[in-house]
């Protein structure tokens, strides 16, 4: 019988500290974090990753899913940091002590500020540099990993950069979201063939094979009224947009990151070999999202030239504290569509801002009741992260949602087992009986 991972995830720039490398720190230091907050320490993870890891152990998890920070590593081009991958050495011989089989995640939103300031993954020359970052992690720790994430959330981070401006550089540019997707997705291909063409493995996973993939955002989206025409087409629009063009990518589908009229295709079309570059497909699922025809909240708005808005929830509609609506079977209908595509599945990201902890204990309930059904159903799901280990920095929300199984005080850096936390390591115990 195969081994399910119970895993949680977090990532470098959340939970580290101090890494003020990257264009997330500039844009941080310009006000644009909700009450002009700014990463800084973070949950001071870089000096407290031995406690962290073993937190991780004590909830029964067996994976633990990380992200490596470009920034701390490549500082500066071509100058690279010895003591920088000490350290992720020491958080990987942490993982193996208390076997913890690691997911790496490569790129999690943050770059260098040396390659933002080229045109990121708009530049031609993007895929190069993305992968002598990729050629040195392999070098120096790659034979200990058995699991790679290339990219989290790609079509988050380009609607963010290039659509909705919510993360750097914010601007609004259909062409350059279009040339990014084209930047990210060489990328990835390439990043693929280099891992999976490593010449050595070592440690405790060196007789697993090596999965390489994406983990992909998945919204549930509706049309806001089941009758409007142009909702019910937008809807589909979307879906096929936000949730479908990436998997077919890297799948050996075709590649559409358009919407006619608004987002023009990739000229000229990316390359992709018949059999994709993915060996899983990796779900990070939050909550649904309703398709609005011009809406009157400009707050809903996509951008201010894209006649369409979404809604992530609806009056008297149960929601975290983030505003996302609680909709547990919108999970079950993602498994469902991203098995089409007959590969592996790890649910990479699943979980609820609930500072009080009150919400968190049925939301787990209820989405992993839902991954019980999807592989009693058939559906080859092989592993569930949490998000999150700790309570962390949310991007433009700062430090107020708080999605952690442990609670961290941000004066003291202590760290608190929710009760929710409690609950899932009961429940990983019982699955194991």
């Amino acid at each position: 019988m195969r081994e399910f991972l119970w895993g949680a995830a977090t990532s470098s720039h959340q939970i580290e500290g101090y890494n003020d490398k990257n264009d997330w720190w500039e844009w941080e230091l310009k006000g644009n974090i909700e009450g002009n907050a700014r990463s800084g320490a973070a949950t001071d993870h870089l000096n407290r990753f031995r406690e962290d890891i073993k937190l991780a152990a004590d909830l029964g998890l067996n994976s633990y899913r990380f992200s490596i920070e470009w920034s701390r590593l490549e500082p500066q081009e071509g100058q690279w940091s010895d003591e920088a991958f000490g350290w992720y050495k020491d958080l990987l011989s942490e993982c193996e002590k208390h076997k913890l089989k690691p997911m790496l995640t490569l790129h999690h939103f943050t770059s260098p500020n040396w390659f933002a300031k080229r045109g990121g993954f708009t530049a031609p020359d993007a895929p190069n540099y993305f992968c002598e970052f990729v050629k040195r992690v392999i070098h120096e720790l790659g034979p200990r990993i058995p699991l790679w994430c290339t990219f989290n959330e790609p079509m988050v981070l380009l609607v963010g950069s290039y659509l909705g401006k919510f993360m750097p550089p914010a601007e609004f540019s259909p062409l350059k979201f279009s040339q990014a997707c084209q930047g990210i997705l060489k990328s990835h291909q390439q990043a693929y063939e280099l891992i999976h063409n490593q010449p050595l493995r070592s440690g405790p996973w060196k007789d697993n094979p090596i999965q390489v993939g994406i983990a992909h955002n998945l919204i549930d989206f509706y049309a806001d009224r089941h009758w409007h025409p142009l909702e019910l087409l937008f809807t589909k629009l979307l879906r096929k947009f936000y949730n479908q063009a990436w998997l077919d990518a890297i799948t050996g589908g075709a590649i559409n990151f358009r919407i006619p009229g608004f987002i023009p295709g990739p000229k000229p079309a990316v390359s992709i070999t018949p059999k994709g570059c993915a060996d899983f497909i990796g779900i990070n699922y939050y909550t649904k999202a309703y398709v609005k025809w011009r809406p009157r909240d400009k707050a809903e708005g996509i951008s201010p030239d894209f006649p369409v808005g979404i809604a992530f929830s609806r009056r008297k509609e149960p929601t975290s504290e983030v505003g996302w609506a609680i909709h547990p079977k919108g999970l079950g209908r993602m498994l469902r569509f991203a098995s089409h595509y007959k590969l592996p599945i790890y649910i990479t990201e699943n979980g609820i801002a609930d500072k009080v902890d009150k919400m968190r204990e049925a939301y787990l309930t209820s989405h992993l009741a839902q991954v019980t059904l999807a592989i009693e159903g058939g559906i080859d799901v092989r592993g569930y992260y949490h998000w999150s280990l700790l309570d962390n920095f949310e991007w433009i929300k700062g430090f107020g949602p708080r999605f952690g199984l442990y609670e961290v005080n941000y004066e003291t850096f202590e760290r608190k087992l929710r009760n929710s936390g409690k609950f899932l390591k009961k429940t990983i115990l019982e699955s194991s009986k």
